[in-house]
């Protein structure tokens, strides 16, 4: 899921021009969720995942009745807990969004714009949602703050090492970024490497290699 940080805003007929103002003015009109309402998305994410990693550790890549048939269920019984646990992954992550925001604001004047900033960490606050596991009994943002920081923090240490790193890396990384996103909105999960390397027409390899050089 790629969050959306530069919609348009119109105030009193104007359009707004600072992106961060309107991004503050969309997310402050979110509802937060209850502790009971975190309980029972929670839930339908975690059913939704275990439903993805059914699929993933199918042989090939499966058709749809096999995969119902597999999590012995009706097409209907697969297609409805695929969309419950979307809806419940996107109303956690756009209830959490002014956290992550609060966060970002910590890691300003670090060589990354405040809203890219805040899209990384959105990342990290979808991931968060993908592993939350609502029987633990703590709420949900005391677990999202981990991974938000972890996906702010990462950029940050991945931006000082990308200034180091040949161009051609850098503009492969890049790319590999924009597909991570990209699937991410599609398949409302994060990317497996044999995804990406799928999606941009690589080896499973090459991903992989950047991966590394990146990290190094």
């Amino acid at each position: 899921m790629q969050i959306n940080i530069q919609a348009p805003l119109e105030q009193e007929g104007q359009p707004s021009t600072d992106p961060v103002r309107t991004y503050l003015q969309e997310i402050s009109r979110i509802p937060l969720l209850s502790h009971e309402q975190e309980i029972i998305y929670g839930k339908q994410v975690q059913r939704m995942m275990r439903l993805y990693q059914t699929r993933a550790a199918l042989a090939q890549e499966p058709t749809t009745a096999a995969w119902a048939q597999a999590t012995n269920l009706s097409l209907n019984e697969l297609h409805v807990a695929l969309m419950q646990g979307q809806r419940a992954k996107r109303k956690m992550i756009e209830a959490n969004l002014r956290l992550v925001v609060s966060v970002a604001k910590k890691y300003q004047k670090r060589g990354i714009e405040l809203l890219d900033l805040v899209q990384e960490g959105s990342l990290g606050l979808e991931r968060g949602v993908e592993k939350f596991d609502p029987t633990q009994g703590y709420k949900f943002s005391t677990y999202a703050y981990w991974w938000i920081r972890q996906g702010i923090t990462r950029a940050i240490a991945q931006q000082a090492r990308m200034i180091r790193l040949p161009v051609h890396v850098n503009e492969r990384l890049n790319q590999i970024k924009k597909a991570q996103r990209q699937l991410a909105q599609e398949l409302g999960r994060t990317a497996t490497v044999a995804e990406l390397a799928d999606a941009l027409g690589w080896s499973a390899k090459k991903v992989q290699e950047c991966f590394e050089q990146a990290c190094q």
